[in-house]
């Protein structure tokens, strides 16, 4: 009866929510947002260094590194967002979502840790945060920490372009 209800009210239902189960996530810093994704699809988080620019890609690809012979894409949330962009220093790190054959870096300003949340106390984005990267956000606790949507991001047809 609730999903019904909620199908009828327009309301995406987010990860979880049914069983407020608990999710594991990295939490990280686009500032002056806090944002997290899920231990689950991150394979590893490391400084970012010699990233190699390619020509006609979109505002958001920053390039790609060699990752231990790999070729990974390096992707700019704040630019897909439409965030204010301070520059890159030497404290940016890159964290890598995978999921099957699919991967790709995210940069962040700073890693605030990991921390378990309760997925059926997320809602629904707020309106500040519709648009293109609406798409990709699964949900806000209470104290603000916005909740990527990994299996979006990885399939998303703006980032794969």
């Amino acid at each position: 009866m609730q999903d019904r209800a909620q199908n009828l009210a327009g309301r995406k239902k987010t990860a979880g929510e049914a069983d407020g189960s608990q999710i594991s996530v990295v939490e990280f810093l686009l500032m002056p947002e806090r944002y997290a994704i899920e231990e689950k699809y991150i394979s590893e988080v490391f400084f970012l260094k010699d990233i190699t620019p390619v020509p006609g890609t979109p505002p958001y690809v920053m390039g790609v590194i060699n990752l231990r012979g790999r070729i990974v894409s390096v992707v700019n949330l704040k630019s897909l967002f439409r965030l204010k962009d301070r520059g890159l220093t030497d404290l940016n790190k890159v964290i890598v979502i995978q999921h099957g054959d699919m991967e790709f870096g995210i940069v962040s300003d700073a890693i605030a840790g990991s921390k378990t949340i309760d997925s059926g106390q997320l809602s629904e984005p707020p309106l500040s945060l519709q648009g293109q990267g609406a798409d990709y956000i699964s949900g806000v606790t209470s104290d603000g920490l916005i909740l990527l949507n990994a299996m979006a991001l990885l399939s998303g047809k703006a980032i794969n372009q």
